[in-house]
């Protein structure tokens, strides 16, 4: 539940600020720009990086008693996903709604988890797969809106969450599939090419500030990510890149 009041809370800052930006738009209308209004969908490609310091370097975990659960925080490789998009403009600001998912190498280890019996020890780097995939909600304003190639800035909210088929174990030792979610905070900068009013491609660099507080193992629920390991912080952030193509309508 604490993960959905700082998104619920992070949703609401943002939305505050859509409704400044829509209304400076609205104000601020000018008959010589390439577009006034466009509602829009789109595809992406994605390049994904978390960083391999903090929480994900591979040697930290969570290890709860109650019930018996231990869950793998893996080192994750860069890797290239998709994402697919909708959003609408008015004037020189937008608002846009996304889905990104990517495929990563998972490793962890070499690393000591203590157990609270006898420790395990991983001698070598234990491989996996990983699913990143999120769901952000962005903010956009456009400069140079006179011309059909326009950059812009980006400010947003993500709500990401990492899968990892066999990273938790029980009590008997059996794996399973372990989730870690959290929220991100996104970014960036891009520039946007309108072929025509109704088709452009885009391109962007984006910072993502995330924090994964949240893991959900064989039990099936969510709860507080306990880390135990080497000293750690509590982060995923990572630097993303996106270039793809958008459909218009006016």
């Amino acid at each position: 539940m604490k993960l959905l009041y700082k998104f619920f809370a992070s949703f609401a800052v943002l939305l505050g600020l859509l409704l400044v930006f829509v209304s400076a738009g609205w104000a601020d209308e000018n008959p010589g720009d390439y577009l006034h209004t466009r509602t829009y969908i789109g595809g992406v490609g994605t390049s994904i990086t978390v960083n391999n310091s903090g929480e994900f370097t591979g040697t930290h975990y969570s290890h709860v008693n109650s019930p018996y659960d231990i869950v793998l925080i893996p080192s994750i490789a860069q890797n290239f996903g998709f994402g697919l998009l909708i959003g609408h403009r008015e004037e020189t600001y937008a608002m846009e709604v996304s889905y990104w998912r990517s495929e990563h190498a998972a490793s962890f280890g070499p690393a000591i988890v203590e157990t609270g019996t006898d420790p395990v020890t991983f001698s070598t780097a234990f491989h996996d797969t990983a699913s990143y995939e999120s769901i952000n909600l962005d903010f956009k304003k456009y400069f140079l809106a006179e011309l059909d190639i326009q950059p812009f800035v980006n400010l947003g909210v993500s709500f990401p969450w990492i899968t990892v088929p066999f990273a938790d174990s029980d009590a008997s030792g059996n794996p399973g599939p372990a989730t870690l979610a959290g929220l991100g905070l996104n970014v960036g900068a891009g520039v946007e090419y309108y072929l025509t009013p109704n088709i452009s491609f885009i391109g962007g660099v984006y910072q993502r500030w995330a924090s994964f507080d949240q893991y959900r193992g064989r039990a099936g629920q969510y709860g507080v990510l306990a880390q135990t390991g080497t000293s750690t912080s509590n982060e995923g952030s990572g630097l993303n890149v996106a270039v793809g193509t958008t459909f218009g309508f006016q």
